[in-house]
């Protein structure tokens, strides 16, 4: 699949036949001197797209700012999962969930 196009697969996160589109969601967990960095990367359903980006959205903010290099690497983070969260529904606006 090109970037920039969606077609119908197995969605990486439920696993069924649907219409998807590449999707990457991070969020970040700050530990005061360490931090974690988890992701979710691959062809996504309209619905998995949702529900990635608001659950990384919510870790984000609630689990991201704990450090000192982890107050800086969190708003990139949402800034990338917002503009990933877009393009996803851009390119499954016409899907039938």
């Amino acid at each position: 699949m090109a970037v920039g196009q969606s077609k119908t697969g197995d969605c990486k996160v439920c696993g069924k036949m649907k219409q998807t589109t590449h999707a990457s969601f991070d969020y970040n967990v700050g530990l005061l001197v360490k931090r974690e960095t988890h992701s979710v990367c691959g062809n996504l359903c309209r619905s998995c797209v949702h529900r990635k980006f608001w659950e990384y959205t919510a870790k984000n903010l609630v689990l991201g700012w704990w450090g000192t290099i982890s107050f800086y690497v969190t708003p990139g983070f949402l800034m990338t999962n917002i503009y990933s969260y877009a393009k996803a529904l851009y390119l499954l606006r016409g899907s039938v969930e």
